[in-house]
């Protein structure tokens, strides 16, 4: 079923990139990643390491931001041509003033988990607890506020430490320093292998949410 779904996304993803980038043809352009997760970076690497981007013309360099904010603000500014990003930060990022547009999206829901030490056996276990957080306006900060919104709290009833990416977040929570974090898949399941238990899969929620490319 993964496989399947990358290569839908795969063939979704190139030809709007390839529809609406004929004019950058001869020109060097930067395409930012705004997450060290392989679920969400993957796409794009194995699109440059199999040629995908040089077949349609464009000539890019993969580049890592880190978080959809700052991976927005750098595209605002001139500094990329394309970055990937969560709907939220384009449409505030859009609001803000900026030129710019989403081509596609990868993905229509939040494909995260909230998980942590194995003594949170419930959603209701969630409250007091420490979270390792993404910076604000990233898809994960987001996933994790939608979260506490339908078990009924908010970020005023955990304490929010913000970490970063993935795995930063995972290594703090096994190591012990903070209870809980969200991540997708592939931080899941690392999780999972260093004792840490599932407490929400956001997926059964069924929120509907764009992870699109810019």
């Amino acid at each position: 079923m993964t496989c399947c779904y990358y290569r839908i996304a795969i063939v979704f993803f190139f030809f709007a990139f390839a529809a609406g980038t004929a004019r950058m043809a001869d020109a060097k352009s930067y395409f930012a990643y705004i997450s060290d997760s392989p679920a969400s970076s993957s796409l794009y690497w194995v699109a440059q390491d199999a040629g995908i981007f040089k077949k349609y013309g464009v000539d890019v360099d993969l580049i890592f931001i880190n978080g959809s904010t700052r991976g927005i603000q750098s595209l605002i500014s001139g500094d990329l041509s394309f970055s990937s990003g969560v709907g939220t930060a384009v449409i505030n990022g859009k609001l803000a003033g900026g030129d710019i547009a989403i081509v596609n999206s990868l993905t229509n829901t939040l494909p995260y988990y909230i998980f942590g030490k194995p003594e949170l056996k419930s959603s209701e276990d969630l409250k007091g607890r420490s979270a390792a957080m993404h910076i604000p306006g990233t898809a994960a900060d987001f996933a994790l506020r939608l979260a506490l919104r339908r078990i009924g709290l908010s970020l005023k009833d955990i304490k929010g430490v913000t970490i970063g990416g993935g795995p930063a977040r995972v290594a703090a929570v096994a190591t012990g320093q903070l209870d809980f974090t969200v991540g997708t898949e592939g931080e899941k399941i690392r999780g999972e292998t260093l004792g840490l238990k599932v407490v929400i899969d956001m997926a059964k929620l069924i929120f509907r949410f764009s992870l699109p490319v810019q």
